[in-house]
């Protein structure tokens, strides 16, 4: 049974206890005063005395977290995989891209930006977060990404930064109303092992993301809790056989292209065509979209569950 975190049981009560019964109370009453304290998961919370207007997202989960609260007009620099995403709702064309597409930070650029709150995430590069902090004096806020019910946490906490905790909520409402449809949907489905290839067989953790979607949906990694970082042995692939192969877009993973390769041409997956190439900007961004990337790795891992659907 999956719990949550304390932070954000205590979020989903403070923001809750007006809701409660079939009394609505006026937006106005629910309007975030400010001082704000928000811890996240990093060393030092982040404290803004007035609503930020000048937002820096480090990682494009932020971003578009950022944009479903509505706070668009007030997100001035973006991750250059943002330029790269899909979803229908992105940043405003003035937006500078602060982040490098090999993941380094553009400080100098940031610093021009003149930011009140920067978002980032625990794989953000550090030194240069901290450079980031020193020379813009913004709050700095560390998103948690690592399970479903960590964007839930961190939607209601960056709606209160961003002073939009009527927003927050609706968006955490939709999200938890999406998950719960997937998985009631698949809740009477076998367990099946897969494998996920996020490129020349490195795989992912059971405490990331993608892990987490994969053991909602009835799934199980046989990489284990030892995966990611280095890549997985094929030899071992080979005798766990998968049901599923998952790989992710970024990896340029292919059922082609591992039926080419004779080091994965004889797996039962490659032979019986259960590849499934899952979209690396949905399922390994931790924003609002959270739901649909439930639902894709779903249908990956139970087709027969889905295939009912128009």
């Amino acid at each position: 049974m999956r719990t949550c975190f304390a932070g954000f049981v205590l979020l989903v009560a403070v923001l809750s206890a007006t809701a409660c019964g079939e009394r609505s109370e006026p937006l106005g009453e629910l309007e975030q005063p400010y001082p704000v304290t928000v811890q996240g998961v990093g060393e030092e919370p982040a404290v803004l005395g007035n609503r930020p207007e000048r937002i820096v997202a480090l990682d494009a989960g932020a971003a578009e977290l950022v944009i479903a609260l509505g706070a668009r007009d007030r997100l001035g620099g973006i991750p250059s995989d943002m330029s790269k995403g899909k979803r229908p709702r992105q940043a405003k064309p003035s937006a500078v891209e602060v982040v490098s597409p090999n993941r380094r930070i553009r400080v100098d650029e940031v610093t021009k930006l003149e930011p009140d709150l920067v978002l980032a995430t625990p794989s953000t590069d550090q030194l240069d977060l901290s450079r980031v902090r020193r020379e813009t004096g913004a709050a700095v806020y560390v998103q948690p990404t690592t399970s479903v019910e960590d964007v839930l946490r961190a939607t209601l906490e960056l709606g209160l930064l961003v002073g939009e905790p009527v927003r927050a909520r609706t968006v955490a409402s939709r999200i938890r109303s999406e998950v719960a449809a997937t998985e009631e949907r698949i809740a009477e489905e076998p367990l099946t092992m897969a494998f996920v290839d996020t490129g020349f067989f490195v795989s992912v953790p059971r405490r990331s993301l993608l892990g987490d979607l994969i053991d909602r949906a009835q799934g199980e990694n046989v990489a284990g809790d030892t995966a990611g970082g280095e890549p997985f042995s094929v030899n071992r692939l080979r005798r766990l056989d998968p049901e599923v192969y998952l790989a992710t877009s970024a990896s340029r993973v292919s059922l082609p292209s591992l039926r080419r390769d004779p080091r994965t041409a004889k797996l039962t997956a490659v032979k019986e065509a259960r590849v499934r190439v899952l979209p690396s900007d949905l399922v390994q961004r931790a924003g609002p979209y959270v739901g649909s990337a439930l639902e894709r790795v779903a249908r990956a891992l139970h087709p027969d569950a889905f295939r009912n659907d128009r």
